[in-house]
């Protein structure tokens, strides 16, 4: 697999890639961009910390994201709720930010002016961030993106087939081959793959039918600053943290004019 540099990137290749090819497109995003980013989810990080713990900030901003499992204790608050999707939304004004990067204009200027997918319905495009513990069970199952739509995750905008769905995966902290996200090359291409809804925490949510032990699941080779753009069919699901740091990865939906 091919980790192109962002200078390589055109529309003909990224979409040649996603639609026609294995299902998803790798990048590089410069060292700047990266830094950016998390510099972004640390300051969020933190403040969702000061307002539920405000006597632990310390200890976790010393320690920094990729050690925040050698610092956590369920003493200081509980992860599952305190890590909710809500609570790691970006905020408008970061959001602002994360379209002026060199990625994101890059981007920009090989699709058009793409909206992004504002989901959990705050009224500001939803960039969001995970943070997956060695030894969790922190992550995603496999799925397709495609499927939430159906179950009525979001509203499309516009006319019907008037814009169509990609997804960016970025890695901000991660260990190539033991963190980070895994794909079902080419399954974009066909429609055989069988799920269900199920109510989780009051919204529905797909769930495979399929053994994950029988598909073709690749790790994708990403270290921090490389990112995915992918078919909003492809199946993928984050890996197991087999590393020894925690996780730290970006996404959104991109809404592109047809």
């Amino acid at each position: 697999m091919q980790v192109h540099e962002i200078n390589e990137l055109s529309k003909a290749s990224l979409l040649g890639e996603v639609n026609e090819g294995a299902g998803f497109y790798l990048a590089n995003m410069s060292q700047d961009d990266l830094a950016q980013l998390r510099a972004l989810v640390t300051e969020q990080f933190l403040h969702v910390i000061q307002c539920v713990a405000p006597e632990q900030v310390a200890k976790y901003r010393a320690a920094g994201l990729a050690h925040y499992h050698e610092v956590y204790q369920e003493s200081d608050f509980d992860h599952g709720s305190v890590w909710n999707k809500a609570s790691r939304v970006l905020g408008p004004k970061a959001v602002e930010q994360v379209a002026q990067l060199g990625f994101y204009q890059k981007l920009t200027s090989c699709l058009g002016d793409f909206l992004v997918s504002d989901e959990e319905g705050f009224s500001w495009p939803g960039i969001y961030w995970r943070l997956v513990r060695p030894g969790n069970s922190d992550i995603g199952p496999v799925h397709a993106d495609k499927w939430f739509w159906d179950l009525g995750h979001g509203e499309m905008p516009g006319e019907p087939g008037e814009y169509y769905r990609l997804k960016i995966w970025m890695s901000l902290q991660s260990q190539s081959g033991k963190s980070g996200l895994r794909v079902v090359p080419h399954s974009q291409k066909s429609e055989q793959w069988r799920y269900h809804g199920e109510n989780k925490s009051g919204k529905m949510k797909p769930v495979l039918d399929e053994k994950e032990e029988d598909l073709d699941l690749v790790a994708l080779p990403l270290s921090p600053g490389g990112f995915v753009v992918f078919h909003d069919k492809l199946l993928h699901g984050g890996m197991p943290n087999l590393g020894d740091t925690s996780r730290v990865s970006m996404e959104f939906t991109m809404l592109v004019k047809a």
